[in-house]
């Protein structure tokens, strides 16, 4: 576990959207929805390969599979990735100049990590997006329990969860493309929202309906998730990104650890996931007000750099 979590770590997830976020400042939310559809893609086209293998030959070929696909495929694609477009002579993706706007120089805005860890903004986006995530390792763990508590197959379990995945992709895409042109807030918190409702579907409602609108509602959290991070590159811009998000990475980690193990314990001591799903609701909420209370910060003079050249 400790050398899947430290190349986990290193050279997935946080890496992948932090060399995103150097690349694109006017595109960034869709930039930032492509790669982690990549994620979800994943979850949808590979968890069940996974799942038939682990039937068929066993995990321990599917583990020595799944290292040598890495090692042949992975590897040298990250041999592709750069730093960033300055390195490669390239210039920013900055945004356009608006018309009557021409003689306006583009600023680019990229804070330090203590300017950063000073905003209001930062600790506001930190709290909505720990709880978030936090929760999300238990609904990644737990879902298939959840789904067979519910009543239904095993089988037709894992087959709705690989569908959360599935259904999130284009929603992924389709609030990437927004992301770009309106405000984020109200999208986090219609996902926040939407997740709340999927709680609550899952206390009240009974058989397979419930899993039915647990995994549509979910898909769309999991479509608004990237604007955790497009958020936090819009405020804070490029240079720190990787800190600030590895701060939050930090606490959300610790609450996936905790939040699964709480699941579990309740579900052994109660036989039901009905606590730990009450529990959750609020949790939620108080997500969704954090996202929409959250606002971009007033950038330092020494955190503003003019571009020259446009």
């Amino acid at each position: 576990m400790g050398v899947v979590g430290v190349g986990k770590s290193s050279g997935l997830g946080q890496v992948l959207i932090s060399a995103v976020n150097r690349w694109f400042i006017r595109r960034r939310s869709l930039a930032m929805s492509i790669c982690i559809t990549g994620f979800s893609s994943g979850g949808a086209a590979i968890l069940p390969l996974i799942t038939l293998g682990v039937s068929t030959i066993g995990w321990r070929d599917v583990m020595l599979f799944s290292g040598i696909f890495m090692g042949i495929i992975v590897i040298p694609l990250a041999s592709f990735v750069r730093h960033s477009p300055e390195r490669m002579g390239i210039g920013a993706d900055l945004p356009f100049v608006k018309e009557g706007e021409a003689g306006r120089r583009p600023v680019v805005v990229d804070f330090t990590v203590r300017q950063a860890l000073r905003t209001k903004s930062y600790w506001i986006l930190f709290g909505g997006s720990v709880l978030r995530i936090s929760l999300w390792g238990t609904i990644s763990v737990h879902s298939v329990q959840m789904f067979v508590w519910k009543g239904m197959s095993d089988e037709m379990a894992g087959i709705m969860f690989s569908l959360m995945f599935l259904m999130s992709i284009p929603l992924r895409l389709i609030v990437g493309f927004l992301g770009d042109k309106f405000p984020l807030q109200p999208m986090m918190g219609l996902g926040m929202a939407s997740a709340s409702l999927a709680v609550l579907a899952m206390l009240i409602v009974d058989g397979n309906l419930s899993v039915y609108l647990f995994v549509s509602l979910m898909a769309i959290e999991q479509g608004t998730s990237s604007l955790n991070w497009v958020s936090l590159g819009n405020f804070f811009g490029r240079t720190s990104f990787a800190t600030l998000m590895g701060l939050i990475s930090v606490a959300f980690n610790i609450g996936m650890l905790i939040s699964p193990i709480y699941a579990g314990i309740m579900f052994d001591k109660t036989g039901s996931y009905s606590v730990v799903l009450v529990s959750f609701l609020p949790i939620y909420m108080t997500a969704g007000v954090f996202f929409l209370m959250t606002r971009k910060p007033k950038a330092p003079i020494s955190a503003r750099t003019p571009v020259y050249g446009r």
